[in-house]
């Protein structure tokens, strides 16, 4: 018979070295998964950190740009309000007393006195006070008003009558229109 022997085995130990064996190959194997991971992170830390360090950089440099364009932007404010103030006066230079009086002679008629005249040339209003002698001379200068190329829209705010004089305030937008000007630079349109 050929029985092979095994030789006998036996363990006296208490611990069991390979399962010791396996769980040390297994921590060593965690901490250089971990070690590595610690380098991940500090890696990517600083890359965090520089990339915050150029965004401050670029915050900054934006900061002085917007101080060095400041006065740029004053001085560009400043020059529109000057166009805006000149651009008034020029308007205002365009504006002819002579052809506003020259439009209210026309309309008026006989027996109507003018006591205050104001205009506003942003919008052509023009406030008209006075008195006329009687109703159907005050009557007389509205549809004088009314055929006139150089007034539209005359309207009777206020009449009264004192001391025998009729007080009258006739409100009127002014168009700064030549009387002897034809009816297409009138621009008039009728309500």
């Amino acid at each position: 018979m050929n029985e092979t022997r095994h030789p006998i085995s036996t363990n006296f130990a208490r611990v069991n070295y390979r399962l010791i064996a396996r769980i040390r190959a297994g921590i060593v194997i965690a901490t250089a998964m971990l070690l590595l991971a610690a380098i991940v992170l500090i890696l990517e830390a600083r890359s965090l950190r520089d990339r915050a360090l150029n965004a401050e950089q670029v915050l900054q440099e934006l900061t002085a740009s917007l101080k060095k364009m400041q006065p740029a932007i004053e001085e560009r404010q400043q020059l529109v309000q000057n166009l805006t103030s000149m651009t008034a006066l020029l308007e205002a230079r365009k504006f002819s007393w002579v052809r506003l009086l020259t439009g209210l002679e026309n309309a008026f008629p006989p027996g109507v006195a003018l006591s205050t005249i104001a205009i506003d040339p942003k919008d052509g209003a023009v406030s008209l006070e006075g008195t006329a002698q009687s109703p159907e001379a005050l009557s007389n200068l509205m549809i004088g008003l009314q055929k006139s190329r150089s007034f539209r829209s005359p309207k009777l705010k206020r009449q009264s009558l004192d001391k025998g004089n009729l007080e009258f305030h006739v409100a009127v937008i002014y168009q700064d229109v030549p009387e002897g000007a034809g009816p297409e630079g009138a621009g008039r349109q009728r309500p």
